[in-house]
């Protein structure tokens, strides 16, 4: 979403957030409160009509003397997910992100990522995962899945987890979300089936629009096995839409803004259109003995 919020989020300063006229706050200021303080203060800030905003997470933070919040921010049909710490007795917030030095960062960034649930391959325990936000109308993901399945995967195959993530870039690619929410369904028939899915999407990608993906995704579901009518009324009833947007709005907490972008242990490779740039990340990571 974008608003004239982002320029509001942009100020690097600390806001000072005080209840009433002129007031002053001591001491623990309760959930309440704070909600209360944070949806006035930026109601008034955001001048953009329509915006809407609401707390819906307050938490104890990693820092002492301060919470975490996330806040929603909303016009229309729009939403955005906002972290943001307070300080305890509600006065202060800042907008970003606590780092703890101590932690590598890119153990710190896979820590973000939810892999439970997603579809996956290759050993759970291995010491390497790959993890791609990708989407299925994107010509570059279509080129970055030949070039990983042919010249990338197979090599390593036994060495590394591959899990997927779906980013669809609904503004530029109209076919895209339909195909999320498709293999989405796939994998709720199974991980086998998924990859099927996966698989004849991609391969098919050049002969696919938007008025024929349920024809190309029964077609593909009926070569590969699946159970094609539970397959059609999902993809009709648009069941998985909730799944797809929460990896897309996960992609965005870590950084994800253009498609493919692959993370080899937390370590960014985007856009590549290279095999040689996969195995020497693989191989780094591999060498490294760390997961």
């Amino acid at each position: 979403m974008r608003f004239s919020l982002r320029s509001l989020w942009n100020v690097a300063v600390v806001a000072a957030l005080v209840a009433g006229c002129g007031g002053q706050s001591r001491g623990t200021a309760s959930d309440d409160t704070i909600n209360q303080r944070v949806v006035e203060y930026f109601g008034k800030a955001v001048s953009t009509p329509g915006v809407t905003f609401k707390v819906t997470k307050i938490e104890p933070g990693e820092m002492p003397g301060w919470r975490k919040g996330h806040l929603e921010a909303a016009l229309g049909d729009q939403k955005q997910d906002i972290l943001f710490y307070i300080s305890d007795d509600g006065r202060y917030l800042f907008r970003g992100e606590a780092i703890d030095l101590t932690v590598d960062p890119f153990v710190a960034l896979m820590k973000k990522i939810k892999l439970d649930g997603a579809p996956t391959r290759g050993p759970s325990d291995a010491k390497v995962t790959i993890v791609e936000y990708s989407d299925f109308q994107c010509p570059y993901c279509g080129h970055s899945w030949e070039l990983f399945e042919q010249e990338v995967y197979p090599q390593y195959k036994d060495k590394v987890r591959f899990v997927f993530k779906q980013m669809p870039l609904t503004q530029i690619h109209p076919w895209a979300e339909d195909a999320a929410v498709a293999s989405a369904c796939a994998l709720e028939q199974g991980n086998d089936q998924f990859w099927k899915v996966y698989d004849g999407l991609f391969g098919q990608q050049a002969q696919i629009t938007k008025e024929n993906l349920p024809a190309k995704v029964e077609e593909i579901g009926t070569a590969g096995g699946l159970d094609v009518p539970r397959l059609k009324e999902c993809l009709a009833s648009r069941k998985t839409i909730d799944a797809v947007k929460a990896d897309q709005s996960e992609a965005l907490t870590v950084g994800v803004n253009g498609t493919p972008t692959f993370f080899i242990n937390g370590r960014r490779i985007q856009n590549t259109q290279d095999a040689g740039a996969f195995k020497q990340a693989i191989d780094q990571a591999l060498a490294s003995g760390t997961s």
